[in-house]
């Protein structure tokens, strides 16, 4: 056979195969088994899928190695047969070519967002690929395609990597996106063709995510856009759920009717992708044969991007008194209810206090409370109090997460502090299952992207929001150097004030600031005053991340009046921190706001 490359250059259409997994399920395999497992418990039923599409005219094959990483193949309990089922993967799809046929192995996206504060960051993404495409390589494919992509950070990370392993045999890269032309991963295509503008590929198309119509219109948009050739392998429409499968109804001649048109629009390569069989690829070829030669295929580059200017909501007030006054905030809880004169009459003691915010929690303790956004917004609006609202990434997946700081922003609420959240194993609702696509770190990278006026991937989101972001930290553990190593990471991905877990000894928080070595923003030390010699006891032994002197559990416990001696000690610790934060934030001990007001009030008066 000629080099593809040189193949690709002949005035005529390649037609690749289609589906694999459907067409492995359709064909009985078994739903509880990865895909790719099919190499090595059913190489005939691989084989037999391959050579029905080589008979039905497919010039290119794809490997059985789609899925086949170790992120995705842990979640079977398979990552140690990654090698196994790579190298069996191309040795099939060989053995039924015989050097008449191309093929290329097929490498699938992990699918999940990448970074720090994520799942898996860059590093970890890089090496589960490097173990794939190594065992890929040894067998020598005649190509690779990415596709099914839906992150340009993740075709960035494996055509880096591929330059590294100094692979030279051609690459295919194809996007999938869905009716509304982003990708699973919430990429816009306008990112995406800005990316392939720029990546070193040979053939670059889409695939999966639509039937041959949609397909159709978004291959249109890379045919204004970018330079060809293009592939196309549409799915067979869309699909549904058919007794516990799932089913794809186009069939084969509406699937073929689109070849002039794909040809017309640039597309060099065609084939099929989920819910294709031997059959659609058959009517592709029969649609080929007919005179094709009359389309004229013009390709139409870009004119270049139009680059706005990002337009931002208005800041904070909060923002504004941040290293500039010492400020005070008071954290309260949401109620369990809808009843919410109880916190509106305690908010309303702590504003004739003179506090600058109240931090409100967020479902603490994985027990269920109120929305925070919804109590943020009405104490904004009937009391003009602003809120520092605890965010955290338990309960929301990537889309939920930036669509409540949307509505948030739009609320007018400002100020988040970024956390990652109490497992819900702890909670009233035990059984719930928590999300963690992201931790802290990632949510302060989001909110700072926001900022920006995009959204994780980079979309435009018009008005870009103006959120103050706030993360904790805790000096009272004991591994501080790794502490201070999550700090710095948060602070990197921009952060604009710190808040500490509750302090009881000046000497902690001194060595904790004498160890860190980079800028810090305004810090709001957490005061948390103590009720009696029971309740100090109770912190210090079962409250992870709160340590508390024991001269100070001793003097609370020996004194007659232990709520006057708790008031004592918070004043006492802030008139030796004032010095090195830029506030305080109290937590009121069983939601008594009276002695937060007191507090304050006595600290005026220091």
């Amino acid at each position: 056979m000629k080099d593809f490359r040189e193949y690709l250059k002949a005035n005529r259409v390649i037609i690749f195969d289609g589906a694999i997994g459907t067409e492995l399920l359709r064909r009985g395999y078994p739903q509880d088994r990865p895909i790719e497992y099919a190499n090595i418990i059913n190489p005939e039923l691989v084989l037999s899928i391959h050579k029905d599409y080589i008979d039905a005219g497919a010039e290119c094959i794809e490997t059985n190695t789609f899925g086949a990483n170790e992120f995705k193949l842990k979640a079977w309990g398979y990552e140690e047969l990654v090698e196994k089922m790579n190298k069996t993967g191309v040795k099939l799809a060989k053995e039924v070519a015989r050097d008449n046929v191309y093929v290329f192995a097929s490498i699938g996206p992990i699918g999940k967002p990448i970074g720090r504060g994520f799942e898996i960051d860059e590093k970890g993404v890089t090496e589960i690929f490097k173990r794939q495409i190594i065992s890929i390589i040894e067998e020598e494919p005649d190509g690779l395609i990415l596709e099914t992509m839906s992150s340009t950070k993740e075709v960035e990370i494996l055509l880096n990597l591929i330059k590294e392993l100094s692979i030279k045999i051609p690459i295919i890269v194809q996007f999938s996106f869905s009716k509304d032309m982003s990708t699973s991963l919430g990429e816009d295509i306008s990112k995406v063709l800005g990316f392939m503008k720029e990546i070193n590929a040979d053939v670059v198309g889409l695939n999966c995510g639509n039937g041959p119509l949609q397909t159709l219109e978004i291959l249109k948009i890379f045919w204004q856009n970018l330079k060809g050739p293009f592939s196309v392998q549409p799915n067979a429409g869309y699909p549904q759920f058919i007794q516990n499968r799932l089913v794809y109804n186009t069939g084969e001649d509406y699937f073929a009717s689109f070849v002039k048109d794909y040809i017309r629009y640039g597309a060099k390569i065609i084939g099929g992708c989920c819910g294709t069989s031997p059959k659609h690829i058959r009517t592709i070829k029969d649609a080929l044969r007919e005179d094709t030669e009359e389309i004229e295929i013009e390709i139409i580059t870009s004119q270049g991007e139009k680059f706005e200017t990002v337009r931002k909501d208005t800041a904070s007030e909060l923002s504004k008194k941040l290293g500039r006054k010492f400020i005070f905030s008071v954290e309260i809880n949401p109620p369990k209810g809808i009843e919410l004169e109880r916190v509106k009459t305690g908010v309303k003691i702590l504003k004739e206090a003179g506090v600058d915010a109240v931090n409100i929690s967020d479902s603490p303790m994985a027990r269920v409370r109120i929305s925070p956004i919804a109590l943020a917004h009405i104490l904004k609006e009937e009391l003009d109090l602003e809120s520092i609202l605890h965010f955290t990434c338990r309960d929301r997946n990537l889309i939920g997460l930036q669509a409540e700081l949307l509505g948030a922003a739009a609320l007018g609420i400002k100020n988040i502090l970024a956390l990652t959240g109490d497992p819900p194993s702890i909670g009233d609702h035990p059984q719930a299952k928590p999300v963690f696509d992201v931790t802290s770190e990632g949510l302060v990278m989001i909110m700072n992207r926001l900022n920006n006026g995009t959204d994780y991937m980079g979309n435009p989101i018009g008005l870009a929001t103006n959120f103050t972001i706030g993360v904790a930290v805790n000096p009272n553990v004991e591994d501080i150097d790794k502490e201070i190593d999550k700090l710095r990471r948060k602070i990197e991905n921009g952060v604009n004030f710190i808040q500490t877990q509750p302090i009881y000894d000046r000497e902690i928080l001194e060595m904790f600031l004498e160890k860190v070595s980079f800028n810090l923003p305004p810090i709001l030390v957490g005061i948390l005053p103590l009720r009696s010699y029971r309740h100090a006891e109770f912190l210090h032994n079962e409250v992870p991340g709160i340590c508390i002197p024991k001269n100070i559990r001793e003097r609370i416990g020996n004194s007659k009046d232990p709520k006057r001696e708790g008031i004592e000690i918070a004043l006492e610790i802030i008139k030796s921190v004032k010095s090195m934060v830029s506030g305080i934030y109290i937590v009121a001990p069983f939601e008594k706001y009276e002695i937060a007001k007191e507090i304050i009030e006595g600290f005026r008066n220091l």
